[in-house]
């Protein structure tokens, strides 16, 4: 969902000043079925359930260790991971292998929801002329090459933004250690007269 915003708002940085200056329609706008109609080829235009697929893949290894940290959080005292390894047949990495399926099953059958939440999403927040100028640009050659980066756009952007977030969490977690251990920061940022 991210992406795709990201993606739009780019595109309508480059769109015509005619078609960016338009105001953003409301959800009881009287051409709202044809802008969900638009919508709707936007998202596979842009490939959403590929898209999906891909957000599923990077998920999914966090997905079996949360769930264990869940479980074993839920039954304090119960060895979950001794359990599995033990009396699953397979042991972990079967039941792994098991929970990936079925999680893969179960969150796919969800992309028909997903993908109208998609398309209804962007039909609230774009005009039809944008919608239809967003469309003309998917099926374009260079709309494809820009589909066909989006994944690799929102990885590196989510891995930038790790990366400061945890060097500006580092930075100001010392200004205030420095700034407490001199005794020069009050509680709430400001210097001490």
């Amino acid at each position: 969902m991210i992406t795709r915003g990201i993606f739009v708002g780019a595109l309508l940085a480059i769109a015509p000043v005619s078609l960016a200056a338009q105001p953003t329609p409301g959800t009881n706008a009287t051409d709202m079925d044809a802008r969900l109609e638009i919508a709707r080829e936007l998202t596979e235009l842009s490939r959403a359930e590929e898209q999906l697929d891909l957000v599923f893949e990077r998920m999914k290894p966090s997905s079996v260790a949360d769930l264990l940290a869940n479980l074993e959080r839920m039954s304090p005292g119960r060895d979950i991971g001794e359990q599995i390894e033990t009396r699953y047949p397979g042991g972990r990495q079967a039941f792994e292998d098991e929970f990936s399926r079925r999680y893969a099953d179960q969150f796919r059958s969800q992309y028909p929801e997903i993908v109208d939440q998609i398309a209804r999403y962007w039909a609230d927040n774009m005009t039809l002329e944008q919608l239809e100028a967003t469309a003309e640009f998917f099926r374009t050659d260079l709309g494809g090459v820009w589909v066909g980066l989006l994944p690799g756009v929102y990885q590196h952007m989510t891995g930038l933004g790790r990366e400061y977030s945890l060097q500006a969490g580092i930075a100001v977690a010392g200004e205030m250690m420095n700034a407490m251990d001199s005794g020069t920061e009050t509680p709430d940022g400001g210097e001490v007269e």
